[in-house]
C-alpha cells in the first residue's frame, strides 16, 4: 500500500470546454457530477479552431453556474492551441477570487493537457505573473516516472494522462513507479483515468485502446491501493474519443448518427461514485458497498473488433487486437445477489454475485443483450442494451455502458 502525501484526496472531471451543453446550460452536468461525488471540473481551455472571444465567455458563464450550484472549477490550459500566457494569467487572476474556483491549501489549482513541454517557462512567465499562489499540476503523456518527479519538471507534481496504447501490465508498472516517486520526494500526482478509449474520424485518428476491459474497474482498484493525491477521470464530455462519463446531448448536429450518440455511458459515472468514496476514505477497496449506492451494469461493443464497416473508407483501428468479443458484468452490491445474463439466442448464465465489487466477462451472442439481478424478491437490477451485430455501415469500437 502507498502513502498519500499531504493534502485532502479528490477527484476530478476533464471538461472539454469546447463540447458545449445543451443550450450552453452547465447546470444539469454539475449536477449529476456533484451526485457522483466529483469535486470539481478540469475546464480544458482550448482546442481546435477555437474562438476565443466566445470561449471566454463559455469560461465565464461556467464559474457562474458552478458559483451558483456550489461546485468548483480549475482551468487546464490546452497547450497544443494556447500559445499566449498572458490569456493563462489573466484568467487565472480573474477566476481566483470567485467561490467556484477550486483551491488546495489556499493555493488555486492550475493543471494542463500537453502532448509535449510548451515553448514558455510555468514558474517565470506563467506562475510567478499569477497574483494569488498557484498549485500547477502540469498534464503530461509521459511514463517515465524518475524524470516526471525530479526538480527539473515545473510544478507541485505531475498529473499523468492515460496510456491507451499500453497493455493493463505496463500501465500498471508506470502507476507503481509513479507512487514509489511521489512517495520518495512527497510531491503530488494526479493520476488520469479513462472509462474507455476509441476514436475512428480520419487516418490520424483512428485507434482503439490496448487495456480493453481493464482501462476502467480494474484501474480504479488498482489506483484505491496505490492513494494518489487526485484522480482526474478523463472525461466528462470528450465525445469522439468515447471516453466520456457525461450524458451525450442528442439534439446537437451529428451527434445522433455518430458513434458516441447512441451509446451511454452512465452506468461508468454511477460506478465511479462507489469508487470515490472508497478513494477519499482512504480504504484499498470498494468492498464496502452502500445499500443507496450498489448496481449491477454491464458493457460491451455492438459488433466483432474484427469486423470492418461494410462502407467504411477507414483500415480496423490500432490495437483493435486487443479487444476480446465479450460482455462484461460489474456488480457492486451491499449484499450478494443472483445474477442472470442472456446473450442474444445462447443460454442464459446465472451465478450469485457476492456483496462488494466483482467483475466477469462472458462471450457474446448476437442480438439483444439482458441482465438481471434479484435478492429474494427484491429486483435489483433488470436491464435490455442494444443489440450485437455481425458488421455495421461503420466500424464502432465504442463501448454501452449501463
Amino acid at each position: 500500500m502507498a502513502k498519500r502525501a499531504s493534502s485532502t484526496p479528490m477527484v476530478f472531471a476533464h471538461y472539454m470546454l469546447i463540447m458545449q451543453p445543451k443550450n450552453g446550460d452547465y447546470t444539469e452536468d454539475i449536477n449529476l457530477a456533484k451526485q457522483a461525488g466529483i469535486d470539481a471540473f478540469a475546464v480544458n481551455y482550448g482546442g481546435w479552431n477555437v474562438d476565443w472571444t466566445q470561449h471566454e465567455a463559455q469560461l465565464d458563464k461556467f464559474y457562474r453556474t458552478a458559483e451558483q450550484l456550489g461546485f468548483h472549477l480549475f482551468l487546464s490550459i490546452d497547450t497544443t492551441s494556447v500559445k499566449d500566457t498572458d490569456m493563462i494569467i489573466k484568467l487565472s487572476n480573474k477566476y481566483a477570487g470567485s467561490s467556484a474556483q477550486l483551491k488546495v491549501d489556499g493555493s488555486i489549482l492550475l493543471s494542463s493537457f500537453q502532448t509535449d513541454p510548451p515553448a514558455w517557462n510555468w514558474k517565470t512567465d506563467v506562475i510567478d505573473k499569477i497574483s494569488p499562489p498557484v498549485l500547477l499540476l502540469p498534464g503530461t503523456l509521459s511514463d517515465d516516472a524518475p524524470a516526471l518527479f525530479s526538480d527539473t519538471i515545473p510544478g507541485a507534481g505531475p498529473f499523468t494522462w492515460i496510456h491507451p496504447s499500453a497493455t493493463p501490465g505496463k500501465e500498471h508498472s508506470t502507476d507503481l513507479a509513479l507512487a514509489s516517486q511521489r512517495d520518495r520526494t512527497g510531491k503530488l500526482w494526479m493520476a488520469g483515468l479513462a472509462p474507455w478509449f476509441f476514436t475512428h474520424l480520419n487516418s490520424d485518428k483512428n485507434w482503439a485502446q490496448a487495456q480493453d476491459d481493464k482501462i476502467f474497474v480494474d484501474r480504479w482498484s488498482s489506483l484505491l491501493t496505490l492513494k494518489p493525491n487526485f484522480i482526474e477521470i478523463i472525461s466528462w464530455n470528450d465525445w469522439s474519443e468515447s471516453s466520456y462519463i457525461g450524458p451525450p446531448d442528442a439534439s446537437s448536429p451529428g451527434t445522433t448518427d455518430a458513434y458516441w450518440g447512441s451509446a451511454d455511458h452512465s452506468a461508468f459515472r454511477s460506478m465511479s461514485k462507489v469508487f470515490i468514496k472508497a478513494f477519499k476514505a482512504g480504504r484499498d477497496d470498494a468492498v464496502a458497498v452502500d445499500a443507496a449506492d450498489e448496481g449491477v451494469y454491464m458493457f460491451y461493443r455492438r459488433q466483432p473488433a474484427s469486423a470492418v464497416g461494410t462502407s467504411d473508407p477507414l483500415p480496423l483501428p490500432s490495437d483493435a487486437g486487443y479487444l476480446k468479443d465479450e460482455v462484461f458484468v460489474v456488480t457492486l452490491l451491499s449484499a450478494p445477489a443472483e445474477v442472470t445474463l442472456v446473450s442474444g439466442d445462447a443460454a442464459s448464465v446465472a451465478w450469485t454475485a457476492p456483496a462488494g465489487l466483482q467483475k466477469k466477462g462472458f462471450p457474446w451472442s448476437f442480438g439483444t443483450q439482458v441482465l438481471q439481478a434479484k435478492r429474494g424478491d427484491q429486483v435489483v437490477a433488470d436491464k435490455v442494451g442494444a443489440a450485437v451485430v455481425a458488421q455495421l455501415d461503420k466500424y464502432d469500437g465504442n463501448v454501452v455502458a449501463l
